[in-house]
Order: C-alpha cells, then sequence, then structure tokens
C-alpha cells in the first residue's frame, strides 16, 4: 500500500524584500542626504512596502538544490498495474502516472512532449535568477533560460549539456557532485514599485533629516485662526494596509487590493517539498 507524505512546509518563509531598486527621480533632495541616511530609508521603504504586497515581490535569494524528476526507469507514482503483467505480456500501453500533482497517461510514441530536452522546474514563482553552480562551477548565464510551462518557471538548459539527473546532497553547494540554483522567490519588482518605493524612502529621509514631509503624524485635529485641521492616525492606516502617501498607497491598491499577507499557497501530498541550502 503506497505512503501518502504529510503536506510539507511552506517551501519559502518570506524574509524580507531584497535588491530593490528604488526610482529616486522624482526626489530631487535624494542625492543631499547622506549613505546613511539613504540606506535606512531604503530599507525602511521597501521592508514595509513588501509587507503591505504581501511579500509578493522579490524575495531575499535562496539555493535551490534540485532533485532529479523520478528515479531510473519509473514514472513516480504509478496506479495499477504497477509492473509487467505475470504472463510476461509486458507493460500495458498506457500508464497512469502523477507528474507534480498532475495526472497523466503516459502512452506516447516518439518525442510529443511540451517539455525541453532539459529543464528544471522551480517550487515558486521567480523574481531573477541570481547564479547556477554546476559541480561548484558558475555557469555562464547564456549557458540557460527561464521559461514558464503550464504556469510553472523552468530554467532550460541552451548550451547542448544536460542538467544533473541526480546529484551529492551530502556536498556543499560550491564543491564537487553538487547542483545548486540561487534565485529571488517572488515576481520581478515592477516600475511602478520601484518608483513607489523610491518616493518613501524619499519622505522618510526627509523626516530623518528634519525636513518637512509627507508622512503622516499622530496629529488628530488643530483649530487655530479659524483653519481647521485633521490628520489620520498612521496605525490607522496601517491596519487599511496603506501608508497615507497618495502616490504610494495607489500602486498598494493596484497590486494587493484585498490588502493579502502573503502570496497564496497550495499544498498537496503528491508533490514533495524542495530542499534549500541555508
Amino acid at each position: 500500500m503506497p505512503v501518502i507524505e504529510p503536506a510539507p512546509v511552506a517551501p519559502v518563509t518570506p524574509s524580507g524584500p531584497c535588491d530593490w531598486p528604488l526610482d529616486t527621480t522624482c526626489c530631487a533632495e535624494w542625492s543631499t542626504f547622506t549613505p546613511e541616511v539613504q540606506a535606512a530609508a531604503t530599507a525602511w521603504a521597501t521592508q514595509i512596502l513588501d509587507a503591505l504586497t504581501g511579500h509578493r515581490f522579490a524575495q531575499c535569494a535562496v539555493n535551490f538544490r534540485p532533485c532529479g524528476p523520478r528515479c531510473g526507469l519509473s514514472f513516480g507514482y504509478l496506479t495499477w498495474p504497477v509492473g509487467a503483467p505475470a504472463n510476461g505480456g509486458g507493460m500495458p500501453w498506457m500508464i497512469p502516472w502523477i507528474d507534480d500533482g498532475i495526472w497523466r497517461n503516459c502512452g506516447c510514441a516518439g518525442p510529443c512532449t511540451c517539455h525541453a530536452t532539459s529543464e528544471v522546474p522551480f517550487p515558486t514563482p521567480v523574481a531573477s535568477v541570481v547564479e547556477v553552480r554546476v559541480d561548484g562551477l558558475v555557469l555562464d548565464p547564456s549557458a540557460y533560460r527561464l521559461d514558464y510551462f503550464r504556469g510553472t518557471p523552468v530554467l532550460v538548459r541552451t548550451d547542448g549539456a544536460l542538467w544533473p539527473e541526480c546529484q551529492d546532497m551530502d556536498a556543499g553547494p560550491e564543491e564537487a557532485g553538487a547542483f545548486t540554483i540561487v534565485y529571488q522567490p517572488g515576481e520581478a519588482l515592477p516600475t511602478a514599485g520601484r518608483i513607489a518605493a523610491g518616493k518613501m524612502a524619499c519622505e522618510f529621509a526627509k523626516a530623518c533629516a528634519g525636513q518637512d514631509c509627507a508622512l503622516p503624524q499622530q496629529l488628530q485635529s488643530l483649530t487655530r485662526n479659524g483653519v481647521q485641521l485633521e490628520v489620520v492616525d498612521p496605525a490607522q492606516l496601517l491596519e487599511s494596509g496603506l501608508t497615507g502617501i497618495a502616490d504610494v498607497d495607489l500602486w498598494i491598491r493596484a497590486v494587493n487590493p484585498f490588502r493579502r499577507i502573503r502570496p497564496s499557497t497550495v499544498y498537496s501530498a503528491d508533490v514533495r517539498g524542495p530542499r534549500y541550502n541555508a
């Protein structure tokens, strides 16, 4: 009787945004701030925007260790019959099997497939591929490309060589026998996101430098000389998934209208969890 493995844990826990390129075109004062203020403003803005957009874009890079799609001539989890008939008549003409949670019938003669000659599927969306190592050696980026097959990102080998069918999991990422793909989970940060992050970082840098800024303050109401001023509490804005900066909030509402706190994930007992190096 086949053993059903427990559902794996989430493949990648959001580890914060990394390498978000800020567009500070609309911040004329940006070059006047010290490198320390710029770094603090960048970290503050990207961390908050990452949380308010549900950890959807360009997370920190992970070291993914791919496993072979199946062992030897096995087709993975087979239905009945799982072996040759007792009368020696050979295998049935069509074999149902599960490929990454999808039922397929393997009865196709010839190269009738949408797969590339050598490709590796990713377990999550991919914002960018940072580096690929085989036997400890870094491959030239021209040796592979990023494709999408049935909605899943796959790394296709393009230099005529093949990805390793197996690898030595006892070996470190930079040792012989290892196969490691370093990539950023999530979606690539769009241009509008770069502008929003730059705008928010600019306002924080102004506040840090003691200048007037667009960040909301704690003031609730003020009446003076017939003029009434009222400002919303920043805590209320954050509960609504907003920052109080109109231009930034437009982007947040556009990419996360339902205020999701993280990308949706589907678990399946038929799909094993991926392996990563810390």
